[in-house]
């Protein structure tokens, strides 16, 4: 067969079009990369070392009838407190670990995070609170400008800092529309460091994410409690579920028997194997010897962090 008349013409005005359509986007792509390098530049200049001393821990209670309430700058108790200075912060798999700064509206809050090893080495989780405030407590606010300083101490940020990126902050529905504690789970997708790394790979590797394991496990949770400047350790075992959220949609929450402190929220809770298999959510006015936190579960934290 013959070409058509006019098809030699034709193809290279489409091959023209073609690659003036990829120039578009790929300029498109150049600026939006240059505003996120730039906006977690503006961040990471906002969080002075001034700053972050002024940050005041977050805080999440639950009372009689179930229903969360936020706090922010409560100090942390001493008396009876079970946690201990981490021995080595920078050295896996407490490197993993550190402390989440946060802007909720004119305040400036702090809470704890874990960076996770998945495929983009970019993702951080945390608690839902330490996110977005829920439907009851701020009328469902989303906090601005977080920064999250692996192995934080007294100022020190030996792998750098990591801003969340721009609208890439999730947590889950139950959380934020209906405040239900089994899913106070938060997750962000973090901007590379001053030195281009991603927190993963900054930090050693980061934390695996256990799925519906067995209950009854010994856990090894982290955090930064009250005015404690240097990450803090408590190792203990499942102390039960809560009652009061057995009622609710999902699994209910469980505890250790670690005294957590306001701040040390969103701070994981690691297995033997080195996998976070739950974190810091809440304190039950209740039972104050306790910390509680959500079951892992694919319906939890799997679909939270599904593709991340």
């Amino acid at each position: 067969m013959f070409p058509h008349p006019g098809s030699r013409t034709a193809r290279p005005g489409l091959l023209c079009a073609a690659l003036a359509l990829v120039l578009v986007l790929l300029l498109l792509s150049e600026a939006a990369e240059g505003a996120e390098a730039s906006r977690a530049d503006r961040v990471r200049r906002y969080w002075t070392p001034q700053r972050m001393e002024s940050a005041r821990p977050l805080d999440l209670v639950v009372g009689p009838h179930g229903r969360p309430r936020l706090r922010l700058g409560r100090r942390a108790p001493l008396a009876g407190a079970s946690f201990v200075n981490a021995p080595t912060p920078t050295v896996p798999p407490f490197s993993a670990s550190g402390r989440l700064f946060i802007r909720i509206g004119k305040h400036r809050g702090y809470c704890s995070a874990t960076a996770i090893d998945s495929p983009t080495r970019q993702l951080v989780l945390t608690a839902g609170h330490c996110v977005n405030a829920g439907s009851a407590q701020r009328g469902n606010l989303w906090f601005r400008d977080l920064l999250f300083v692996p192995a934080y101490s007294a100022g020190r940020a030996p792998f750098g800092a990591f801003p969340a990126r721009r609208k890439k902050v999730f947590s889950p529905p139950q959380w934020t529309n209906h405040d239900n504690p089994d899913f106070d789970l938060g997750a962000f997708l973090a901007a590379p460091n001053n030195r281009g790394m991603d927190v993963a790979d900054a930090v050693g590797g980061g934390a695996a994410i256990a799925l519906d394991l067995p209950r009854r496990q010994r856990y090894a949770s982290f955090g930064y409690p009250g005015n404690f400047k240097r990450m803090q350790t408590c190792s203990a075992g499942y102390a039960g579920d809560d009652g009061l959220t057995r009622n609710l949609p999902g699994p209910p929450t469980m505890s250790i028997d670690c005294q957590w402190a306001p701040g040390a929220s969103g701070g994981g809770w690691l297995v033997e194997d080195g996998r976070i298999a739950g974190l810091n959510s809440y304190l039950n006015i209740g039972n104050r010897s306790r910390t509680f936190g959500p079951y892992f579960t694919r319906e939890t934290v799997g679909k939270l962090v599904e593709g991340l």
